[in-house]
């Protein structure tokens, strides 16, 4: 194994500022990930977290460096960077899972406690500023793989990461790793590159340095061209980091170009809302105000919510047909939920309508609006003490926003139509042009204890809202669930899942099964058609967000996986072109991904680093 001086760990800022010091963040040194693994490489960022800037000269690491010294769970570790604004640290290698807590003391004074995750392993792939993975083509001289050096089909490339957990050869804190004997990672590991397993022949740490490690990779068979790479660590997953092949074949499709970005720390789940040139970006903290009249130029104009939303916010919805627009955030706990209702007709300087709890109802997973009137699904289930899931229930309820405030008006009432009862989870609605006078809605045929139904999209009749009526349901047996949806014309595109809520919930109520892809004509829109499902190798615990381009081309954001539920959603992109083979392809996976949003030709993608704007083209 070799390594040649092509690493940088660390992004070196150089303030002179000199303040109280305050913690805003803790993360892996890779890859800025909210949790950190024992003994990998961590940063903290915030202010006035050192006298100067200064940068360890030896081995073994200082525990002091410009003035600073970091205590984890009241203990001083090993720093390798420390500035008034970042400081690069080893997290103690016997740390152990779960919450652990760290302050900075310098100059006489200590910042307060900032609590952060400490996960059995948290892969972070190092990258360049372009999220290229920093890695070598090993065949080649250890060259570094960019674009213009890929590397061959079948070759081995050497990433270089943080966070593999716990080895087999344990090294000191603070000291290099000798060449002999090799720290391996006792996590099993396992990487894919564009989605294709690639194996892994070697995840441990890498000699000579401290706390980095290594994976050494297999490139599969493959097309020329740049994927996104995904390293996992026993359960654990990576955000993804391009890596650059040579092979044979056609190239996949590229339909997304990054253009344009703005940082900002955001909530681990958010949702999108465009008004104009303004975009909402709602998570469960606060709702962010980004000016996006400049696609390539984003500029963070503020945010507001904090005291309404009180960490429990991150579902909002734009509506423009009442008497003013309005920003719609549905609020929990789920068992007590409420609407907080913004005037946007300031896009910029959004003011509080109010906060009503509806009455009843519970649980809402979505609104959609047609005109005046906000539609909302309900999608929950009871369990007893052992974790069994004992009843499913899900409603279809209509509320009034003519005067701003919801107004209950009414909810559906089951009837021997199919698709009318209340006892399926809806985890999605969506409302057709108001001329038709419809909303789908994503369901199964799961009813009671058993999760092991179909799935269903059930079609409704709102053009009576006082009386609204189930008029069809469609179904596909080879997916137990939809989620998500968008529709293109007369093609409708669902997503959805192989397996239903997780019963019994142990160790969660998570879905646990592979994403799919449906379908459907919707020429008669009262009564949908299947065309074909596909049941993807894509583990997921729900695809609720899913973006339409008019050219029968959706984005979909897809959530972690059971084996890892705090970790990285996933963008991909389905070409349903083909409507009885609709192709995925994976475009990268990154903590924090989960809402998106299309509007003329650009896709709005946030994370728990802000906003990133791509343009869309088809190939």
């Amino acid at each position: 194994m070799r390594v040649s001086g092509l690493i940088a760990f660390f992004l070196l800022f150089a303030s002179a500022s000199q303040a109280q010091s305050v913690i805003a963040a803790v993360t892996d040194a890779a890859s800025f990930a909210p949790r950190v693994a024992p003994g990998g490489l961590a940063t903290i960022f915030g202010s006035g977290l050192a006298n100067t800037t200064a940068q360890a000269s030896g081995l073994p690491l200082p525990q002091t460096l410009a003035g600073a010294t970091v205590l984890v769970n009241n203990s001083p570790v090993a720093l390798f960077y420390a500035s008034p604004t970042q400081i690069n640290f080893q997290v103690p290698s016997g740390l152990a899972a779960g919450i652990a807590s760290l302050f900075v003391t310098v100059g006489g004074g200590n910042s307060l406690p900032f609590r952060f995750l400490v996960s059995n392993a948290a892969p972070g792939i190092f990258q360049d500023t372009s999220s290229h993975a920093i890695a070598q083509n090993a065949s080649a001289g250890y060259s570094l793989n960019t674009t213009k050096n890929p590397a061959a089909s079948g070759s081995v490339v050497v990433v270089y990461l943080t966070g593999q957990g716990t080895v087999d050869n344990p090294v000191p804190d603070g000291t290099a790793t000798p060449n002999s004997p090799l720290a391996t990672a006792k996590a099993t590991p396992s990487a894919t590159i564009g989605g294709v397993n690639a194996p892994v022949q070697f995840l441990g740490l890498t000699p000579g340095f401290v706390g980095l490690a290594q994976a050494n990779i297999q490139v599969p068979s493959m097309p020329s061209g740049d994927y996104p790479l995904v390293i996992t660590a026993g359960s654990f997953l990576s955000a993804s980091a391009t890596i650059s092949v040579s092979g044979s074949g056609t190239p996949p499709p590229s339909f997304l170009k990054p253009i344009g970005q703005v940082n900002f720390s955001n909530d681990p789940a958010s949702s999108v809302a465009i008004a104009g040139n303004v975009t909402y970006v709602c998570g469960a903290n606060q709702i962010t105000i980004v000016d996006t009249s400049s696609a390539s130029n984003p500029v963070l104009v503020g945010s507001f919510g904090a005291a309404d939303l009180a960490g429990n916010g991150g579902k909002c919805v734009l509506s423009t047909g009442t008497s003013a627009p309005i920003l719609v955030d549905i609020v929990g706990p789920p068992n007590t939920p409420s609407f907080v209702v913004y005037n946007v007709i300031n896009p910029a300087g959004p003011t509080k309508v109010g906060q009503i709890s509806p009455a009843q109802f519970n649980f809402f997973a979505d609104l959609t609006f047609v005109g005046t009137i906000g539609f909302s699904s309900t999608s929950w289930f009871e369990f007893d003490g052992f974790s069994n899931i004992t009843a499913q229930h899900g409603d279809f309820v209509s509320f009034d926003f003519s005067g701003l405030l919801p107004q209950l008006v009414s909810a559906m009432v089951p009837t021997t139509q199919p698709g009318s009862n209340t006892f399926n989870p809806r985890p999605n609605a969506l409302a057709l042009p108001p001329s038709f006078g419809l909303v789908y809605v994503a369901s199964t045929t799961a009813t009671g204890n058993n999760t092991n139904g179909n799935a269903a999209l059930d079609v409704i009749d709102v053009s009576n809202v006082q009386n609204m009526q189930a008029v069809a349901r469609a179904t596909v047996s080879s997916s137990a669930i939809f989620l998500g949806f968008a529709y293109d014309n007369t093609l409708l595109f669902l997503t959805g899942n192989t397996t239903g809520f997780r019963n019994p919930g142990v160790p969660d109520f998570n879905i646990a099964g592979n994403l799919t892809l449906t379908t459907m004509n919707i020429s008669n829109v009262r009564n949908p058609v299947p065309i074909a499902t596909v049941a993807t190798n894509v583990a997921t615990t729900g695809t609720f967000a899913v973006a339409p381009f008019g050219s029968s081309i959706f984005a979909i954001a897809n959530n972690p996986p059971a084996s890892d539920v705090g970790g990285p959603g996933s963008l991909m992109m389905v070409d349903a072109r083909n409507a009885k083979s609709p192709a995925l392809y994976p475009v990268l996976s990154q903590f924090g991904l989960s809402g998106i949003a299309a509007v003329n030709g650009f896709l709005l993608v946030p994370t728990v680093h802000g906003l990133t704007i791509y343009k869309f083209a088809v190939p």
